[in-house]
Protein backbone atom coordinates (compact mmCIF):
# COMPACT_ATOMS: atom_id res chain seq x y z
CA UNK A 1 0.00 0.00 0.00
CA UNK A 2 1.29 3.83 -1.23
CA UNK A 3 -0.82 6.78 0.15
CA UNK A 4 -0.36 10.15 -1.10
CA UNK A 5 -1.05 12.64 1.48
CA UNK A 6 -1.38 16.48 0.48
CA UNK A 7 -2.50 19.65 2.22
CA UNK A 8 -3.43 23.27 2.25
CA UNK A 9 -3.56 24.16 -2.13
CA UNK A 10 -5.93 27.01 -0.85
CA UNK A 11 -7.65 27.57 -4.39
CA UNK A 12 -4.19 26.82 -6.14
CA UNK A 13 -5.77 25.11 -8.97
CA UNK A 14 -2.37 24.90 -10.83
CA UNK A 15 -0.65 23.62 -8.16
CA UNK A 16 -2.86 21.01 -6.76
CA UNK A 17 -3.71 19.30 -10.41
CA UNK A 18 0.17 19.20 -10.98
CA UNK A 19 0.36 17.33 -7.52
CA UNK A 20 -2.00 14.76 -8.15
CA UNK A 21 -0.60 14.26 -11.64
CA UNK A 22 2.52 13.88 -9.77
CA UNK A 23 1.36 11.35 -7.64
CA UNK A 24 -0.22 9.51 -9.50
CA UNK A 25 2.64 9.02 -11.88
CA UNK A 26 4.36 8.10 -8.69
CA UNK A 27 2.19 5.12 -8.27
CA UNK A 28 0.26 5.35 -5.21
CA UNK A 29 -3.00 3.65 -4.51
CA UNK A 30 -4.63 6.23 -3.10
CA UNK A 31 -4.70 10.37 -1.96
CA UNK A 32 -5.78 11.81 0.86
CA UNK A 33 -5.38 15.41 1.35
CA UNK A 34 -5.17 17.34 4.95
CA UNK A 35 -7.80 20.29 4.37
CA UNK A 36 -7.67 24.16 3.07
CA UNK A 37 -9.24 23.34 0.14
CA UNK A 38 -10.94 26.30 -0.94
CA UNK A 39 -10.03 29.51 0.76
CA UNK A 40 -7.59 32.06 -0.01
CA UNK A 41 -6.76 31.63 -4.18
CA UNK A 42 -8.24 32.43 -6.93
CA UNK A 43 -9.86 28.69 -7.93
CA UNK A 44 -12.24 27.67 -5.31
CA UNK A 45 -14.64 26.17 -6.93
CA UNK A 46 -12.17 24.67 -9.39
CA UNK A 47 -10.29 23.06 -6.48
CA UNK A 48 -13.10 21.22 -5.19
CA UNK A 49 -14.43 19.89 -7.89
CA UNK A 50 -10.60 18.53 -9.13
CA UNK A 51 -10.44 16.32 -5.63
CA UNK A 52 -13.87 15.09 -6.34
CA UNK A 53 -13.74 13.79 -10.08
CA UNK A 54 -10.11 12.63 -8.68
CA UNK A 55 -12.10 10.55 -5.84
CA UNK A 56 -9.56 12.03 -3.39
CA UNK A 57 -10.80 11.39 0.08
CA UNK A 58 -10.27 15.00 2.37
CA UNK A 59 -10.63 16.08 5.78
CA UNK A 60 -12.18 19.73 6.87
CA UNK A 61 -9.54 22.08 8.08
CA UNK A 62 -9.86 25.16 9.93
CA UNK A 63 -10.28 27.37 6.22
CA UNK A 64 -12.72 25.24 5.33
CA UNK A 65 -14.53 25.68 8.25
CA UNK A 66 -14.32 29.02 8.81
CA UNK A 67 -15.33 29.96 4.99
CA UNK A 68 -19.03 28.15 5.49
CA UNK A 69 -19.44 30.26 8.11
CA UNK A 70 -21.24 34.39 7.60
CA UNK A 71 -18.70 36.65 7.48
CA UNK A 72 -17.39 38.44 10.45
CA UNK A 73 -16.54 41.71 10.62
CA UNK A 74 -14.19 43.33 13.20
CA UNK A 75 -13.91 47.44 12.98
CA UNK A 76 -11.55 47.30 15.31
CA UNK A 77 -9.05 44.96 13.14
CA UNK A 78 -5.60 46.21 11.95
CA UNK A 79 -5.23 46.53 8.33
CA UNK A 80 -3.64 43.19 7.85
CA UNK A 81 -6.79 41.89 9.16
CA UNK A 82 -8.85 43.35 7.03
CA UNK A 83 -7.25 42.36 4.09
CA UNK A 84 -7.27 38.67 5.31
CA UNK A 85 -10.84 38.93 5.91
CA UNK A 86 -11.15 40.91 2.44
CA UNK A 87 -9.86 37.68 0.29
CA UNK A 88 -11.58 34.98 2.42
CA UNK A 89 -14.99 36.93 1.50
CA UNK A 90 -14.40 37.19 -1.90
CA UNK A 91 -14.15 33.22 -1.83
CA UNK A 92 -16.73 32.61 0.18
CA UNK A 93 -19.24 34.83 -1.89
CA UNK A 94 -17.44 32.39 -4.69
CA UNK A 95 -18.73 29.17 -3.48
CA UNK A 96 -20.89 27.51 -5.14
CA UNK A 97 -24.01 25.57 -3.43
CA UNK A 98 -22.27 21.95 -4.39
CA UNK A 99 -19.22 22.83 -3.24
CA UNK A 100 -20.64 24.18 -0.31
CA UNK A 101 -22.48 20.64 0.69
CA UNK A 102 -19.44 19.13 -0.14
CA UNK A 103 -17.05 20.73 2.08
CA UNK A 104 -19.74 20.36 4.93
CA UNK A 105 -19.76 17.25 4.62
CA UNK A 106 -16.01 16.23 5.01
CA UNK A 107 -14.62 14.41 8.10
CA UNK A 108 -12.33 16.07 11.05
CA UNK A 109 -9.74 13.56 10.48
CA UNK A 110 -8.94 10.12 8.42
CA UNK A 111 -7.83 6.94 9.14
CA UNK A 112 -6.57 5.45 5.66
CA UNK A 113 -4.65 2.65 6.93
CA UNK A 114 -4.72 0.90 10.72
CA UNK A 115 -1.67 3.04 12.41
CA UNK A 116 -2.25 6.14 10.07
CA UNK A 117 -4.11 8.92 11.47
CA UNK A 118 -4.52 11.89 9.12
CA UNK A 119 -5.52 15.56 10.70
CA UNK A 120 -5.54 18.96 9.49
CA UNK A 121 -3.81 21.19 12.50
CA UNK A 122 -3.61 18.82 15.75
CA UNK A 123 -4.78 16.02 17.49
CA UNK A 124 -7.13 18.38 19.65
CA UNK A 125 -8.29 21.31 16.99
CA UNK A 126 -7.72 21.96 13.41
CA UNK A 127 -6.10 25.48 14.01
CA UNK A 128 -3.47 23.93 16.60
CA UNK A 129 0.28 24.93 15.54
CA UNK A 130 2.66 21.58 15.93
CA UNK A 131 5.64 22.83 14.12
CA UNK A 132 9.18 21.40 13.87
CA UNK A 133 9.65 22.20 17.89
CA UNK A 134 7.00 20.56 19.54
CA UNK A 135 7.34 16.73 20.83
CA UNK A 136 3.47 15.60 19.66
CA UNK A 137 2.39 12.35 21.59
CA UNK A 138 0.87 10.06 19.24
CA UNK A 139 -2.64 8.37 20.22
CA UNK A 140 -2.31 4.51 21.23
CA UNK A 141 -1.97 2.47 18.34
CA UNK A 142 -1.28 5.42 16.07
CA UNK A 143 2.49 5.07 14.55
CA UNK A 144 2.48 7.92 11.92
CA UNK A 145 0.54 11.22 11.54
CA UNK A 146 0.43 13.45 9.06
CA UNK A 147 -1.23 17.01 9.51
CA UNK A 148 -1.38 20.27 7.11
CA UNK A 149 -1.90 23.55 8.17
CA UNK A 150 1.59 25.18 8.40
CA UNK A 151 2.53 24.92 4.58
CA UNK A 152 5.91 23.69 5.78
CA UNK A 153 6.99 20.14 5.06
CA UNK A 154 8.96 18.41 7.89
CA UNK A 155 9.39 15.16 10.34
CA UNK A 156 9.35 14.56 13.69
CA UNK A 157 10.07 11.45 15.35
CA UNK A 158 9.10 10.41 18.53
CA UNK A 159 9.28 7.11 20.54
CA UNK A 160 5.62 6.27 19.16
CA UNK A 161 6.72 7.05 15.82
CA UNK A 162 6.50 9.71 13.68
CA UNK A 163 4.52 13.52 13.03
CA UNK A 164 4.67 14.30 9.83
CA UNK A 165 3.61 17.65 7.60
CA UNK A 166 2.69 17.81 4.12
CA UNK A 167 3.25 21.52 3.53
CA UNK A 168 1.04 22.87 0.74
CA UNK A 169 0.27 21.63 -2.56
CA UNK A 170 -0.33 25.20 -3.67
CA UNK A 171 0.69 27.73 -1.04
CA UNK A 172 3.79 26.83 -0.02
CA UNK A 173 4.62 29.46 2.86
CA UNK A 174 8.83 28.37 3.60
CA UNK A 175 9.93 30.37 0.68
CA UNK A 176 10.54 27.49 -2.21
CA UNK A 177 7.60 28.01 -4.75
CA UNK A 178 7.35 24.09 -5.14
CA UNK A 179 3.79 21.89 -4.15
CA UNK A 180 4.93 19.42 -1.78
CA UNK A 181 3.59 16.24 -0.23
CA UNK A 182 3.74 13.11 1.55
CA UNK A 183 4.57 9.42 0.54
CA UNK A 184 3.71 6.62 3.03
CA UNK A 185 4.73 3.30 2.04
CA UNK A 186 3.44 0.17 4.23
CA UNK A 187 6.27 -2.31 4.95
CA UNK A 188 6.53 -4.98 7.67
CA UNK A 189 5.54 -3.88 11.02
CA UNK A 190 6.11 -0.03 10.01
CA UNK A 191 5.63 2.94 7.51
CA UNK A 192 8.47 4.68 5.61
CA UNK A 193 7.68 8.08 5.01
CA UNK A 194 9.09 10.27 2.48
CA UNK A 195 8.10 14.10 1.73
CA UNK A 196 8.22 15.49 -1.40
CA UNK A 197 8.71 18.55 -3.76
CA UNK A 198 6.93 19.14 -6.98
CA UNK A 199 7.26 21.90 -9.15
CA UNK A 200 4.32 23.67 -11.24
CA UNK A 201 3.56 26.25 -13.35
CA UNK A 202 4.15 29.11 -11.26
CA UNK A 203 3.68 32.11 -13.90
CA UNK A 204 0.09 30.13 -14.68
CA UNK A 205 -0.56 30.12 -11.04
CA UNK A 206 -0.11 33.82 -10.98
CA UNK A 207 -2.41 34.12 -14.05
CA UNK A 208 -5.02 33.04 -12.84
CA UNK A 209 -4.43 35.59 -9.79
CA UNK A 210 -4.49 38.42 -11.90
CA UNK A 211 -7.20 37.28 -14.11
CA UNK A 212 -9.22 36.92 -11.28
CA UNK A 213 -11.20 39.90 -9.49
CA UNK A 214 -9.78 38.47 -5.87
CA UNK A 215 -8.70 41.75 -3.69
CA UNK A 216 -5.19 42.61 -2.93
CA UNK A 217 -4.16 40.98 -6.40
CA UNK A 218 -0.85 42.35 -6.31
CA UNK A 219 -0.21 41.16 -2.74
CA UNK A 220 -1.57 38.18 -3.85
CA UNK A 221 0.78 37.08 -6.86
CA UNK A 222 4.14 38.67 -4.54
CA UNK A 223 3.28 35.73 -2.03
CA UNK A 224 2.90 33.06 -4.33
CA UNK A 225 5.76 33.83 -6.07
CA UNK A 226 7.74 34.21 -2.51
CA UNK A 227 6.21 31.04 -1.09
CA UNK A 228 5.01 33.37 2.19
CA UNK A 229 1.39 33.54 3.60
CA UNK A 230 0.83 37.38 4.13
Amino acid sequence: MRIGVISDPHGCWVGLEATLDWLEEAGVDRIVCAGDIASFGPQPNECISLLAERDVDSIQGNSDRDILLPPSVDQYADERTRQLTAVEDWCRERLSANSRHWLAALPLRLTPSPGLLIVHGGLEAMDEIVDGKTEPVLPHGVSVVVAGHLHVPFTIRTKQGVWMNAGSAGRPCDGDPRAACVILEEKPREWKASIHRIPFDLEEAVRAIRESTIPYVERMIETQRNACWW
